[in-house]
């Protein structure tokens, strides 16, 4: 599912960062892309300059680790729910994309899923590909059946 062009929202969702925080990276110049019929539009080129900035590597390592403390420090939760934190050995770059590809696909198909008795719940997400050991860690919280069959469609 590999793009030519990124949205806010799909950068949002790949870095869990808010779209706010991107509009303010688009605005201080720390990620450059091009508008077309008024929406921002974004190369991987574009964002891997981006993500390569200390200050935003920073924004996104503090982020998926406040993901996993405010799992830990919610006592109540509305619905059973799960913290996973998966370690991926994959080969390339592109293989590390294609896994983080296929995590949002699931993402969006399980945001769109009419309600049928089942919460879905909000599935929170980090990505981060460290490309010199070649590991990808997934960070994904939410329903525990949602998040299972999620990791599990990942290794198919």
């Amino acid at each position: 599912m590999r793009k030519d062009y990124y949205s806010i929202t799909d950068i949002a969702i790949i870095t869990g960062l808010s779209t706010r925080t991107i509009r303010t990276y688009i605005k201080n110049g720390l990620l450059s892309g091009a508008k077309k019929d008024g929406a921002w539009l974004f190369t991987e080129e574009d964002i891997g300059r981006c993500l390569n900035e200390q200050f935003v590597k920073e924004s996104i390592r503090i982020k998926s680790n406040s993901l996993v403390r405010d799992f830990v420090d919610i006592k109540e939760k509305s619905v059973n729910s799960v913290c996973s934190i998966f370690d991926y050995k994959v080969n390339s770059d592109e293989e590390a994309e294609l896994l983080c590809d296929k995590i949002i696909e699931q993402i969006n198909s399980k945001h769109k899923l009419p309600d049928k008795g089942q919460d879905h719940g909000d599935i929170k997400f980090s990505f981060k590909y460290d490309n010199n050991i070649n590991m990808a860690r997934i960070i994904l919280i939410g329903p525990t059946k949602l998040v299972t069959e999620m990791i599990n469609k990942c290794l198919e």
